[in-house]
């Protein structure tokens, strides 16, 4: 899925956060990036990485990073990124989101069930894989 019409910019939470894990897929794309948060649920899959739920009606935020892409190169990195979160196989889905201080951005949200998995505040301190 590319996006040709759409942000320069990714809102991620978790490990493809600045110093964490997967960070230098996305560093060498990045022309800025601040903290950042969308409406939603954030949760620990227990696996090494988190899963988020987006969701502007939601009373809580997940808290993460909004990352600004440079432009030329943004649709090859959100195919990367897709592959990255397994969008192929279902287990995330990118869309558009907007951050509670109105940035759009593109972000993937967890696309199975949420049952298992503990909620969190933020990913951080965790063992990541």
């Amino acid at each position: 899925m590319t996006a040709d019409l759409g942000p320069a910019a990714v809102f991620v939470y978790g490990t493809l956060m600045p110093g964490h894990l997967r960070w230098p897929l996305l560093e060498p794309h990045a022309v800025s990036h601040r903290p950042a948060a969308v409406p939603g649920h954030l949760y620990d899959t227990g696996r090494g990485w988190p899963a988020a739920t987006v969701d502007p009606a939601a009373a809580t935020v997940v808290p993460g990073v909004l990352v600004r892409l440079r432009p030329e190169g943004a649709a090859e990195v959100l195919d990367v990124l897709d592959e990255v979160e397994g969008v192929a196989h279902g287990l995330y889905v990118r869309f558009a989101v907007h951050t509670v201080d109105g940035e759009a951005a593109w972000a993937w949200s967890h696309a199975g069930t949420i049952e298992a998995m503990a909620p969190i505040t933020a990913w951080s301190g965790r063992q990541e894989r």
